[in-house]
């Protein structure tokens, strides 16, 4: 039974949490792209439409009032099945999404490139992108897991993250998203954040499976709804309103 019609509607936004799109894969990180067509065409048909990053961010931190119901679209990793399954349905919709990509992708230092589902793509298939539809933000430059590195570590994967961000060339917004939603806790959080505000990045995104707040409570722990194959439109739905399945 679906019982997300009992759910209240959510005052937030939905950051809705992608990775790969493959054929023939509904796992945890992989969607085929008949399902993740069937997910938009339920957003849409409740009425969602998904905005710019720099629209969100407008939002979330009151520089900008919000019209109607809007998602933030967002995918993580940079797979060459981005490029060639959604950005064409995004085209499609006319919807814009973002997507956080590993710096060293970027100047070659990022060993895990990948084949298959896990290629990832080089900078001149993001240089195809059209910054009106795909915004790039960053995610690490080796994908690190700032929960368990030492916190020297992290503040250099911020600075060589920057660094070859801005050496590619590419239109990248100075956003994050924490590799593994992980980060460092206590004191050591307090100190990133601030270190990352003097560096330049703007807002970070968490996990949390929470509906993003409007205003933002923090602006480096925005909240993303993890997405996977093999959530059903039924499961879509409690998502969208709760953030996670289970919600009562």
């Amino acid at each position: 039974m679906n019982l997300s019609w009992l759910l209240p509607e959510g005052k937030g936004i939905p950051v809705l949490m992608y990775h790969k799109v493959w054929p023939g894969i509904n796992d945890h990180l992989t969607i085929i792209p008949e399902r993740l067509r069937e997910h938009w065409e339920y957003l849409k048909k409740e009425g969602y439409s998904a905005i710019s990053l720099q629209e969100y961010l407008d939002i979330i931190s009151g520089k900008k009032t919000r019209s109607g119901k809007v998602i933030l679209l967002t995918f993580d990793d940079g797979y060459v099945n981005n490029f060639t399954y959604v950005y064409p349905v995004l085209k499609e919709f006319g919807w814009q999404a973002t997507f956080f990509i590993i710096g060293g992708m970027l100047d070659g230092t990022y060993n895990e490139r990948g084949q298959g589902a896990d290629e990832k793509m080089n900078v001149e298939q993001l240089r195809q992108l059209n910054p009106a539809i795909v915004q790039l933000a960053m995610h690490g430059h080796h994908h690190k897991n700032m929960g368990v590195v030492s916190f020297e570590e992290t503040v250099g994967e911020l600075q060589e993250t920057i660094t070859v961000c801005k050496r590619s060339g590419l239109s990248f917004n100075m956003v994050w998203a924490y590799a593994y939603g992980a980060r460092p806790k206590g004191e050591k959080l307090a100190v990133l954040k601030q270190r990352m505000k003097e560096m330049g990045i703007t807002a970070a995104f968490r996990i949390g499976n929470q509906v993003s707040s409007v205003p933002a409570r923090d602006m480096y722990e925005l909240t993303r709804i993890d997405i996977k194959g093999t959530d059903t439109i039924k499961e879509l739905a409690v998502k969208l309103k709760k953030g996670k399945l289970k919600p009562f």
